[in-house]
């Protein structure tokens, strides 16, 4: 990632060099893409599992992380983990970039439209929560795609299990994904899903830049700049938002997989309908699996 994001840093700087003014929100677009695509690939494999835990692909119930693992590399090899990652880092780095971008946009606004208003946690919250926003708003259809690419299993006709069909491959990469999905349910259908999206981020992006400047204030003064204390802040708020709003992601998950999947469970209800139906059907703990490879996620980046 550093290496990445060093040569990144390395083009603007000769850029300059040359007479071309590289202005500041360019280079925050071109960081926090660069950044974060490069992190989206080094969890890859672990977001395949999630999803796959998430939407009850039935080769991988009970089969755990090490479980699931084995079952992806048995029947799709090593670049089985990376089934669908092509999307999910065509998402994240605009992704990425707006949500820093438009964040620091949204506070300065936020702070020129109302001069009176405090600087803290509160202000923070709000600009997170419609920087969230616009994020996912502008690429959700990408993350719709990497999730029904990676919720096809190769092989999976194989393993002779009653919700295998012979026809699994239905979508053949990005571009045939999405082609697929308007020609059949038009724009509409490329949105499928996006309510427990914004229901999820909105106080997920607020609380994880609430919990993070919260955090801040309880750091030394002398070390609030350096690294180390950067990156635990982030790494718990991060944590903390995430384990909140977990249950719409796997409603979302659900809703986004319900055309390939046998299950009817969630199809034609709304969020929070969804929600009881899995919790009934379910069980309570299903709106928390694969909760614990996002800790591990927010542990390693």
């Amino acid at each position: 990632m550093c290496a990445m994001t060093q040569a990144a840093v390395g083009v603007m700087e000769e850029a300059e060099r040359g007479g071309w003014a590289v202005p500041l929100a360019v280079r925050e677009l071109i960081a926090g893409g660069v950044a974060g695509g490069v992190a989206k690939c080094a969890v890859a494999p672990l977001e395949r599992v999630k999803i796959l835990l998430q939407t009850r692909r039935a080769e991988f119930r009970g089969s755990g992380l090490v479980g699931s693992f084995r079952t992806i590399y048995r029947t799709e090899g090593p670049l089985g983990f990376y089934r669908g990652n092509g999307a999910s880092v065509a998402r994240i780095v605009p992704y990425a970039a707006l949500h820093y971008m438009a964040y620091e946009e949204y506070r300065r606004w936020i702070i020129l439209g109302f001069p009176n208003v405090q600087q803290g946690p509160v202000l923070d919250l709000v600009a997170g929560s419609i920087a969230g926003g616009t994020a996912v708003v502008s690429t959700y259809p990408l993350d719709l795609v990497r999730t029904k690419l990676a919720y096809q299993v190769k092989g999976a006709v194989n393993l002779s299990l009653r919700e295998s069909k012979p026809s699994e491959q239905v979508y053949k990469g990005i571009l045939h994904c999405l082609k697929t999905i308007y020609r059949q349910n038009g724009l509409k259908g490329l949105y499928c899903g996006m309510a427990p999206s914004l229901y999820g981020i909105f106080p997920y992006s607020g609380l994880k830049f609430y919990f993070y400047e919260k955090m801040k204030t309880h750091v030394p003064e002398e070390h609030r700049k350096d690294i180390i204390p950067k990156l635990a802040c982030g790494s718990v708020a991060g944590l903390l938002g995430q384990t909140i709003t977990y249950p719409l992601d796997v409603v979302r998950r659900q809703m986004q997989v319900q055309a390939l999947s046998s299950s009817n469970l969630v199809k034609g209800k709304e969020t929070f309908r969804s929600l009881a139906m899995i919790v009934k059907h379910q069980g309570w703990k299903q709106l928390f699996s694969g909760l614990s490879i996002n800790y591990l996620k927010v542990r390693h980046l």
